[in-house]
């Protein structure tokens, strides 16, 4: 199958948390039967994901010529603003990975686009390292933000 040509929405994508780690980190890994994903429910906002290479520098004096070199990956830290529901299955795994100093997994399922029957997904190794209310004015929904530190590579798996 040919790859998405036109931009799609992120409305309908689907973040699902594990406690299990996969045998490898790999999309058969992560598709195995053997970790049970949870979807976490009412996610406002999905932050970034992916990464960022330090840039290591060095400036001989002779030349006065910065040289460039690519230095460690960060895989960055995905920021999720979700309502609070304290009965979401979802946000408890959240809660006690934020408990935890353990890695979870977590997947990502995004909508079908257009001449697509599956849609992309990501999966990720994280550490949950921010659970925190947001709380505001007579009219706002209480809220949690929550940091997910990613630790590995994403695994994509196309759509189809």
């Amino acid at each position: 199958m040919a790859e998405r040509t036109s931009e799609q929405t992120l409305s309908g994508a689907v973040l699902s948390i594990s406690a299990s780690l996969p045998a490898t980190y790999d999309a058969a890994g992560y598709g195995a039967t053997s970790v049970a994903f949870t979807a976490v429910g009412s996610i406002e906002q999905y932050g970034d994901h992916g990464g960022t290479a330090n840039v290591s520098r060095f400036t001989p004096v002779a030349t006065g010529v910065t040289n460039k070199l690519k230095g460690a990956i960060d895989y960055g830290v995905m920021n999720l603003i979700m309502a609070y529901i304290p009965s979401d299955s979802g946000q408890d795994i959240v809660e006690a990975a934020f408990a935890s100093k353990n890695h979870y997994s977590v997947k990502i399922a995004y909508p079908a686009g257009a001449g697509e029957t599956t849609g992309e997904i990501h999966y990720l190794d994280v550490l949950v390292t921010k659970r925190v209310w947001q709380d505001g004015a007579v009219d706002d929904v209480r809220k949690l933000a929550v940091d997910l530190e990613v630790c590995k590579p994403t695994v994509i798996v196309a759509g189809s």
